[in-house]
């Protein structure tokens, strides 16, 4: 008997010394950026937005090459046909859109998330966390029901900008930006050995939620660089609604904001 008592106990230190263990930053980004791809992807999703009995899809095709260069589709879908037609280039810091014959180019704002996810480098994404204000700061904590390393200083009175990155899996689970907009990551998917992609996304916003249905992913697309190009792009982007109303004041403020 005292010698069960002796290995349980052994037993029972080593596992709590297993999950309160904390590795280096490095080795967290190392293994966080390995699972985001190496290829050019295709992405295609359908943006779900509901407010009360309303609803509206947006259907986004994406393109990307890492964190650095990402081109994106939208079209309105059933009713918003008609009112939703996007084509989004995003280049390092910059997006670049047509508007009429104009073509625009401005910063982009820590809103920007959807370069988050597909980092390739640890070093790219301490940058980003300098952008976000995210300090590299470590502990455990919890994210879609699992135990996650929560990067950034915890949250007071404030909601403190950070990152959870699943403890086991080494994807990202929940990213809370400056503007403390909030994005849960779930149904996470291997789709190759080096590309994880979350399947199911909810961005939460100024009392607005927004779910995102990841229909497809591909990493034969046959792009180039040069499909990401500013001088290449050339198709106008429209969002327009003849009638206003709250569900319509969200998908503008998502698509302004977020996209």
């Amino acid at each position: 008997m005292m010698k069960f008592i002796i290995y349980l106990t052994i037993f029972l230190t080593k596992v709590q010394c297993a999950f309160g263990y904390i590795p280096s930053l490095d080795f967290i980004l190392n293994k966080t950026t390995a699972t985001t791809g190496r290829q050019i992807i295709s992405i295609e999703q359908d943006v779900i937005f509901k407010i009360d009995a309303e609803q509206a899809t947006v259907r986004e095709t994406w393109l990307i090459e890492g964190d650095k260069n990402l081109k994106l589709t939208a079209h309105g879908q059933g009713f918003f046909k008609e009112n939703i037609n996007l084509n989004y280039l995003y280049n390092a810091k910059n997006k670049t859109s047509v508007v009429a014959k104009n073509k625009l180019t401005t910063p982009l704002t820590t809103d920007f998330f959807q370069k988050l996810l597909f980092v390739r480098s640890a070093e790219a994404f301490k940058n980003h966390m300098k952008e976000l204000s995210i300090p590299s700061q470590i502990r455990l904590s919890r994210a879609d029901g699992r135990t996650a390393f929560a990067l950034g200083d915890p949250s007071g009175a404030k909601l403190n900008p950070q990152i959870w990155i699943d403890q086991d899996e080494f994807v990202i689970r929940k990213i809370r930006l400056p503007s403390e907009t909030e994005i849960e990551l779930s149904d996470i998917t291997a789709i190759s050995n080096d590309l994880y992609v979350a399947k199911s996304q909810t961005i939460n916003w100024n009392n607005m939620q927004v779910f995102i249905k990841v229909k497809s992913v591909s990493t034969k697309t046959g792009a180039t660089l040069s499909n990401f190009y500013p001088q290449n792009l050339d198709t106008p982007s429209e969002i327009s609604f003849a009638n206003k109303s709250v569900l319509t004041e969200a998908i503008d403020q998502f698509y302004k904001r977020f996209r």
